[in-house]
């Protein structure tokens, strides 16, 4: 009986394990464990679970479920229907914990997930899982007990472990539109109980930047929201990649939501160039900037706000800001807000183009930066003995506005204009100080402008305004002194900065001008950039009390200058020279092609003293008396030399009961004055008793209207053209001698260019070539369209034929028919023929003595 105990015990030992394994293949076979572990994941999730293949078991003590062809429903309202699906997934499942309702995985292994994070509008997350409410009855009654007496509980989800084998994760913000995606290489998540905190390890690649992450979490259950234990759930997040760290510490009271999340990050690169991949491409980063550090505090604002800065210090080593700024070098660099509550400060080095800097500012604290503003500001700038200095406030609302007060000083500005490559203006000893009022761009207003130095000193107000079509400039300033020849002075040399890359110069040498071909010229080619008019709009008032340019010192500018669509006009314009006072009008036309140039001028008063005229401009004080002066010229061109070229017009001087010194006359043309005046010397003076010249001028080619010169040597009366396009001269002038009560008139011709001008002696008699001057100078006059010039015209057909016309007549020509001063004595009568000359006075003619 025993043995037959014995026997049939230990069948039973043999048969149970067979019976139980072939129970347990029964019962988890395909079709039973299919919908089992569908609506376990449903439950306890509230979402819908795909299998796209077969479901396998792995029996041992801890059985092993393994799911092909993954796919997890995403929350309602999401950007995509699925929120996690996976080509293979295996789960280690703990038998004891489902006695008392609890879903337990030891592991979960996901073989190249696809996982999608998402925040919806309302800021909730679609990891937070929502189970079903149980179903209702049809009638009611007491709820379900179990067989203790307890209410039935629904199942616990909890995970001790996930370990991620390829794949991606998908973060995506509705209420701002983030979007990013997460490759993983691997990744390992680790609890050792569903409540203990959760440790994190793995390699991960954003953007084509391979990142090894490592960190620790607070427990899985607190961030699906399937507890509320710990209150606040801990995070530390280490993130590194060759020469690129980002450390992460911190809290968040609201996991499930991503909310209430107080944070210290701290993140440093070795380069700039190593955050490409991160930064916005179409902007041109400057790659060589180093040593960046960053450390902040933060927390969450609340929805839809941006994070709230509780501290933040940054630091830079420094380098090249090219491309961005290839003459920009930064130096050692640092921010700091020591609290939300305090303000800041900024420092910045560096240099531009071989010029050293520094600046520094005062910023307004974190917490008055994350409010609309406005914001104060304070920011010194120091080079080179320069110092600005900035205090104001700035709106902080887009379109950016400031105001406040700019304040600068300096020795001398010539460092600063070598470094920006200007010829000026350059200042020493100079103080500027304005109030301004900047509005985003689109307007500047400068009040109470104030400018003192040794060149120059202004004050008034400034206005610039954008314009859809052109910016527009108005201006209410005054000028004491301006000294334009200072102020436009070439800097001192300055020793050329190496660039960044290597030894050469940041500034190339300028080229040297190709050499002019074909005939000397002397009206340059000087180009006159009246098409730059174009692009701006202007108006004020002109008011300098003090001018030099070109060592020549004019006073009391008055007038008032618009620019509108590229037309310019100075009217009225009013200026005192040396000797006198010009008044008249400018108008310049940019916008026609080319551009056009007018100007018109005439003397006040009695005319120009030419002594101090000639003081004035550097020429010897070799004159005296009063020059009249009136011109009306139009012309078009690129350039002078073009300009001058189609010049049309007239310019007109008069001059009567003068003095010039010979020796004037020999550096305006010493050949010419031996010719006309043989045998004057040149330390001589002489009465320079009539000087009417008009010429009337039309493209270029100027003709005399009126052409006498009256002096105690000789008087001379003239005719021809002047090509100012050409430069050059065909002239024929007849001169009559006093020596010694003789008359001696021989004609000259004066040819060639305005650089080398030729004179002869003409072979024509005096007769003729007297009739032929005056013949030319009536038919300009009568020509002339002036009903004044014609009636004066007349005068020269009823004076006898080969006589020289009279001063009064030649000087009311020049003066357009104006009265005027006339010679307080005239000379001897010209109207009758010479006395015929001697052997002595032919040879002294001819030879020139």
């Amino acid at each position: 009986m025993a043995r037959r105990l014995l026997i049939v015990a230990g069948a039973g030992l043999v048969a149970a394990p067979l019976l139980v394994w072939g129970a347990a293949q029964w019962l988890l076979r395909d079709s039973v464990l299919r919908p089992r572990v569908i609506a376990a994941v449903e439950q306890a999730t509230g979402r819908r679970l795909t299998l796209g293949g077969p479901v396998g078991v792995k029996l041992s003590l801890l059985p092993t479920v393994t799911l092909e062809g993954v796919s997890l429903a995403n929350a309602p309202g999401g950007s995509r229907p699925e929120m996690l699906t996976a080509r293979r997934m295996e789960a280690r499942l703990a038998l004891l914990p489902l006695l008392s309702r609890q879903l337990a995985f030891e592991r979960i292994r996901l073989v190249e997930p696809d996982v999608l994070l998402e925040v919806d509008a309302a800021g909730e997350g679609n990891w937070r899982f929502r189970p079903p409410p149980p179903p209702a009855a049809d009638a009611p009654g007491p709820a379900p007990a179990a067989q203790d007496g307890r209410a039935a509980r629904p199942l616990a989800f909890s995970v001790s472990e996930i370990l991620i084998e390829g794949g991606r994760l998908t973060w995506h913000d509705a209420r701002g539109g983030g979007h990013e995606t997460l490759g993983i290489r691997d990744l390992a998540l680790t609890a050792p109980e569903p409540a203990s905190p959760l440790g994190l390890r793995g390699q991960l690649a954003l953007r084509g930047v391979e990142i090894a992450v490592e960190g620790a979490t607070g427990p899985l259950p607190r961030l699906t929201g399937a507890s509320a234990e710990p209150a606040d759930w801990p995070l530390e997040l280490t993130a590194t990649s060759p020469g690129l760290r980002l450390q992460v510490q911190g809290s968040l009271s609201r996991p499930e939501a991503l909310a209430g999340w107080r944070l210290q990050v701290e993140a440093s690169a070795d380069r700039l160039g190593r955050l490409s991949p991160f930064l916005p491409p179409a902007q041109p980063w400057p790659a060589a900037l180093e040593g960046l550090a960053v450390q902040a505090s933060l927390s969450d604002a609340g929805p839809g706000r941006p994070p709230r800065l509780l501290g933040l210090s940054a630091s830079l080593a420094g380098g090249a800001m090219a491309p961005l700024a290839p003459d920009l070098v930064l130096g050692a660099g640092s921010l700091r807000f020591t609290d939300g509550e305090g303000p800041g400060e900024a420092s910045l080095s560096g240099q531009w183009r071989g010029l050293a800097w520094q600046g520094e500012a005062r910023l307004p604290p974190l917490a008055a930066l994350a409010a609309p503003g406005p914001w104060p500001l304070e920011a010194t700038l120091r080079a080179a003995g320069l110092e600005a200095r900035l205090q104001g406030a700035l709106s902080g609302t887009a379109p950016l506005e400031a105001q406040g007060r700019f304040e600068g000083r300096g020795a001398d500005t010539a460092p600063l204009l070598t470094a920006l490559g200007l010829p000026g203006p350059r200042l020493t000893e100079a103080h500027l100080a304005t109030a301004f009022d900047w509005s985003g761009g689109t307007a500047l207003s400068l009040e109470d402008l104030r400018l003192s130095s040794r060149e120059a000193s202004l004050g008034g107000t400034l206005r610039w305004q954008a314009g859809a079509a052109r910016p527009s400039l108005r201006w209410a300033l005054s000028a004491p002194r301006l000294d334009l020849d200072a102020l436009l002075s070439a800097p001192p040399p300055q020793p050329a900065a190496p660039h960044p890359a290597g030894g050469t110069p940041a500034v190339p040498p300028r080229p040297p001008l190709p050499a002019e071909a074909g005939p000397r010229r002397v009206i340059p080619a000087l180009p006159l950039p009246l098409a730059r008019l174009r692009g701006l709009d202007a108006e004020g008032p002109l008011d300098i009390a003090e001018l030099r340019l070109r060592g020549v010192t004019y006073s009391q500018i008055q007038g008032h200058l618009a620019l509108e669509g590229g037309q310019l006009r100075i009217a009225p314009l009013a200026f005192s020279l040396p000797g006198g006072r010009l008044a008249g009008s400018l108008a310049a036309d940019g916008a026609a092609a080319p551009p056009r140039l007018s100007l018109a001028l005439r003397h006040e008063g009695g005319g120009l003293d030419l002594r101090p005229l000639l003081q004035g401009y550097g020429l010897p004080p070799q004159g005296s008396g009063l020059l009249e002066l009136e011109a009306d010229l139009q012309g078009a061109g690129e350039d002078l030399r073009s300009l001058a070229g189609t010049l049309s017009g007239h310019l007109a001087l008069a001059m009567a009961n003068g003095q010039i010194e010979n020796r004037l006359l020999e550096r305006l043309g010493g050949e010419l004055r031996r010719l006309m005046l043989p045998g004057a010397p040149a330390e001589a003076g002489t009465a320079l008793r009539c000087l009417a010249l008009r010429l009337q001028l039309r493209d270029g080619i100027a003709r005399p209207q009126a052409m006498l010169i009256e002096t105690g040597l000789a008087d001379v009366v003239g005719s021809g053209e002047i090509d100012l396009g050409q430069e050059r001269l065909a002239l024929r002038l007849l001169p009559q001698l006093r020596l010694g009560g003789l008359g001696l008139t021989a004609p000259v011709v004066v040819g060639g260019s305005f650089a080398a001008p030729s004179y002869r002696l003409d072979s024509a008699r005096v007769p003729e070539a007297a009739a032929g001057i005056l013949g030319e100078l009536m038919s300009r006059q009568a020509e002339s369209g002036d009903s004044v010039l014609g009636r004066l015209a007349q005068q020269l057909a009823d004076r006898p034929a080969g006589s020289l016309p009279d001063c009064a007549q030649q000087l009311s020509v020049a003066r357009g028919g104006h009265s005027g001063p006339v010679p307080a004595e005239s000379p001897a009568p010209s109207g009758g023929r010479p006395r015929p000359p001697g052997p002595v006075d032919i040879l002294r003619g001819l030879l020139g003595r």
